[in-house]
């Protein structure tokens, strides 16, 4: 089968990781064509199995240039099936759709609302809540290919970390101001890099917490940091299904998470909360009762995220849609 790989965005964040290591785990069987905009920051993370395409046309939604460029290379590949990723590209394929007939599934990454997905009939949520209210909708959830831990050290002192883009959306000055009101000794590293550090910088050294609290900007070596650290913890405002509690799956001794997409989705209720001061102290004190469960719960969830099963899930719908 012949695959069309489509990601509009130019930043190698979480959805685009995911993107990316679809499309490399697809062309192992497949054949795979990745477009990409131009200046994108991950053409060089693809297997050499992967085509990539990298458009030379702004990638503004609304320039007419986009448009043909695409549509002149769909007419080139034949494609069997076109996936789009993320809303932007949706709605570029979307009207591409409308005009060439092209089979076409779209996957929407977020939970945030995105009038397109109600137009196309094939789309894929990562999560139940992405796709909530689109009619005849699909979950097939992110998954990763987990790498082999080192043997691995626990940090002296009680570690949280905390991983994502420093957006807004994530919570971090939250998490920050309630582990300024911790009371015990703790370090929490926060792991990412985007247009909040200036702010969350300066709420540090406000709260006085800069020797306990840590931005470490963009790690390779997360593994290795959840792996460290005792307590993992997602304090988003909203998620489609977090990169970072799958990977926790394979890599943290404990996760804990607001009630976001995904995590409500797979995780019990004792792994979810709305204080994070009050969560986070409740997990210090009964830390090795929380690490024994979760180690269950993991045993249990793990084998379901391998991005193998996500691939076949995929193919399956490609050749149900393609027909």
């Amino acid at each position: 089968m012949k695959i069309v790989q489509f990601m509009a965005s130019p930043k190698y964040v979480g959805a685009e990781r995911s993107f990316v290591e679809l499309s490399n785990e697809l062309a192992k069987e497949d054949e795979v064509v990745a477009l990409v905009v131009r200046g994108c920051e991950y053409k060089d993370k693809f297997s050499d199995a992967v085509k990539v395409v990298e458009l030379r046309s702004n990638p503004s939604r609304l320039n007419p240039l986009l448009y043909i460029e695409i549509a002149k290379i769909l007419r080139q590949e034949r494609p069997d099936i076109v996936h789009a990723h993320s809303a932007k590209a949706a709605q570029i394929m979307e009207r591409l759709w409308r005009v060439m007939g092209f089979s076409f599934v779209a996957t929407k990454r977020n939970s945030k609302k995105s009038s397109v997905f109600h137009r196309i009939p094939h789309v894929v949520g990562v999560s139940k809540e992405a796709v909530k209210g689109i009619e005849g909708a699909k979950v097939i959830y992110n998954a990763i290919t987990p790498k082999k831990l080192p043997n691995i050290q626990k940090e002296p002192i009680f570690t949280i970390v905390a991983i994502g883009a420093l957006r807004a959306v994530k919570g971090f000055d939250e998490l920050i101001e309630a582990a300024a009101k911790l009371p015990f000794d703790f370090r929490l590293w926060i792991v990412g890099e985007g247009e909040e550090r200036g702010r969350l910088e300066k709420l540090i050294e406000e709260l006085g917490v800069e020797k306990r609290v840590k931005l470490l900007g963009w790690r390779d070596d997360t593994h290795i940091l959840q792996a460290r650290a005792h307590l993992q913890v997602i304090n988003s405002h909203r998620e489609g299904f977090s990169r970072a509690l799958i990977e926790g799956l394979f890599y943290s001794d404990v996760v804990i998470s607001k009630p976001v997409g995904g995590s409500v989705e797979i995780l019990p209720p004792d792994f979810i909360y709305d204080d994070p001061a009050q969560k986070i102290q409740e997990v210090y004190e009964n830390y090795e009762d929380y690490k024994r469960r979760f180690a269950r719960l993991k045993a249990e969830l793990a084998p379901k995220f391998h991005l193998s099963q996500t691939a076949r899930r995929y193919r399956e719908l490609y050749k149900e849609v393609a027909g």
